[in-house]
C-alpha cells in the first residue's frame, strides 16, 4: 500500500543508500544497480560494468578511505564500459575544459594522480551507457575517457 511506503517505519520503504566497498577488481552484476560504490584501490583495479539494462545505475567514488587531497590516489581505477556505445562528460572543479566521451572509448581511467572524491555518475537505456563525472582536476588527464585500460 502507498501509505506503508511512506510510512519510515514500516519497513516497506528502503531509503538507504546501498554502499559497496571495493579494493580490488570487480565485475558488477544486475543486482548491483542503485549502488554507490567505494573504491579505494590496493592495486590497479578494473570495475567492470555489467551488460546494460535499461535503468541500471550507479555511482563510483574514488577514495583513499581520508580527507581528499589533490593528486592523493596511489593507484589506477579503470571503469569497463564494455563494448557499447558511452554518451558523457567529466566536468572539473580545476576550470579545465574536461572530456566527453567519443567513439571506441571504452573505458573511463582514474590515474593514481586523481583527487579522493572524484566520482561519476553512470545510467543506461539498455543501449548504450551515460556518464557524468566531476573531478577536481582533468587538465592533467587525471580522469579520462580512453579505448583501453590505464596501467
Amino acid at each position: 500500500m502507498r501509505a506503508d511506503y511512506l510510512e519510515p517505519n514500516s519497513g516497506v520503504s528502503n531509503s538507504m543508500l546501498k554502499i559497496k566497498r571495493v579494493v580490488a577488481d570487480i565485475t558488477l552484476t544486475t543486482e548491483d544497480s542503485g549502488s554507490v560504490i567505494l573504491c579505494n584501490p590496493t592495486a590497479t583495479t578494473e570495475i567492470t560494468l555489467p551488460t546494460p539494462v535499461s535503468g541500471w545505475h550507479c555511482k563510483v567514488v574514488i577514495t583513499e578511505d581520508t580527507d581528499g587531497s589533490d593528486g592523493g590516489m596511489n593507484q589506477i581505477t579503470n571503469i569497463a564500459f564494455g563494448s557499447y556505445d558511452v554518451v558523457g562528460h567529466i566536468h572539473a572543479s580545476d576550470g579545465a575544459a574536461g572530456d566527453y566521451a567519443v567513439d571506441n572509448d571504452d573505458y573511463m581511467n582514474f590515474t593514481a594522480a586523481a583527487s579522493p572524491g572524484d566520482s561519476v555518475d553512470i545510467f543506461t537505456d539498455g543501449a548504450r551507457w551515460y556518464v557524468n563525472a566531476f573531478c577536481e582536476n582533468v587538465s592533467d588527464g587525471d580522469v579520462v575517457f580512453h579505448t583501453a585500460a590505464a596501467t
